[in-house]
């Protein structure tokens, strides 16, 4: 089969979220590794926040005008190598677009809620269709649960880049929802009325949110990208009632900045004693005491719990470690397709980062 040699990384999206954090991460560590990856918009809703992040890392990127007959379309004249979906709509897409073409399939199911309305069709329609990619991938065990079909689990993971020392901010970052605990975040903030306490995020509880803040909050809204920021952060505060493996928390340990979280989802395999701090569900006093011990902390203890907090992502949720298993899982799918097509991992020789 004759094909264009790039892997299509595809969505339907409007906004920036976890979805398309997780697509420029993989975007740009396939580029690190000499692949011709392309990001493809299933949709035109305007200009894209993601997109001149994927201009920045030189990623190239285009926008189907009319949805499945584009897409079916783009198939058939371009002939990627692979696509790998991402999201509902986009598996849901390509599994019909594939039925008229031969283009190799892998899915990455990322959402692992119970939905209501339309996104549970959605949802549904997504999982029944599976079986019609090549190969699957979940990113976490629980998501792997409530498929009918053999997934591989990658976990969340981030590109690894050069390490700055952590900055003095206590922040939260994350949506501004019920379930991210942004309120309880505000709590924390008046026992600590000297110091300032940032909030990097937007949502529906903004409003409310700004109305009860005390003086020392500051709000800084959307962020498209963090990576200006984390520089200014010393302390990662995460009082989520729910959460998975927040891609938060894996960006601001790679850039070496402690976490406090309360012991949610997947949180207790990200963070320890080393390198962070635990707090059992809904114990606000306990993340009290975490903040003023990192307060109270000196320079070198500091410096190794960073130290250990980056070693952690980079060993366990980095591109580094990812990558192998995602590149077995695209093997898989062209095998699967009947294709003679195989992608190698190309030599990376900066995957210490500073960590031996």
């Amino acid at each position: 089969m004759t094909t264009d040699g790039k892997i299509w990384l595809l969505l339907d999206s409007s906004k920036f979220g976890g979805i398309e954090t997780h697509v420029l991460q993989l975007a740009r560590s396939l580029a690190k590794h000499k692949m011709a990856v392309e990001v493809v918009f299933l949709s035109d809703y305007g200009p894209h926040p993601i997109m001149p992040l994927l201009q920045q890392h030189n990623i190239g990127f285009s926008v189907l005008k009319f949805g499945l007959l584009s897409l079916i379309k783009a198939f058939k004249q371009q002939q990627p190598l692979l696509v790998h979906t991402h999201g509902y709509k986009a598996g849901i897409y390509a599994r019909l677009a594939g039925l008229f073409s031969t283009t190799t399939l892998v899915s990455t199911f990322h959402a692992g809620e119970v939905l209501s309305g339309k996104l549970a069709l959605y949802d549904f329609a997504d999982r029944i269709s599976a079986c019609l990619s090549h190969a699957l991938i979940a990113v976490s065990c629980q998501i792997n649960a409530r498929l009918k079909h053999k997934c591989t689990v990658v976990d969340n993971f981030v590109a690894i880049e050069q390490q700055a020392f952590p900055g003095e901010q206590i922040a939260f970052v994350g949506r501004l929802s019920h379930e991210k605990g942004p309120d309880l975040f505000l709590k924390l903030s008046s026992c600590f009325t000297q110091r300032l306490f940032h909030v990097y995020g937007d949502g529906p509880m903004r409003n409310e949110l700004e109305q009860q803040a005390g003086n020392n909050v500051i709000f800084h809204g959307h962020q498209s990208n963090m990576d200006q920021q984390w520089q200014h952060i010393g302390l990662l505060v995460m009082p989520s009632r729910q959460e998975g493996l927040p891609l938060a928390a894996l960006e601001a340990m790679a850039h070496g900045i402690p976490v406090c979280a309360f012991n949610v989802g997947s949180l207790n395999r990200l963070i320890d004693a080393d390198n962070g701090w635990l707090a059992p569900a809904g114990d606000l006093p306990r993340l009290r005491h975490a903040i003023s011990q990192w307060l109270s902390s000196s320079l070198k203890c500091k410096f190794a719990r960073s130290r250990s907090a980056r070693k952690r992502v980079i060993v366990n949720f980095s591109d580094i470690a990812a990558m192998p298993t995602i590149i077995s899982c695209y093997n898989k799918a062209l095998r699967n397709n009947n294709t003679s097509n195989t992608l190698l991992l190309s030599a990376n020789k900066e995957q210490s980062h500073g960590v031996e």
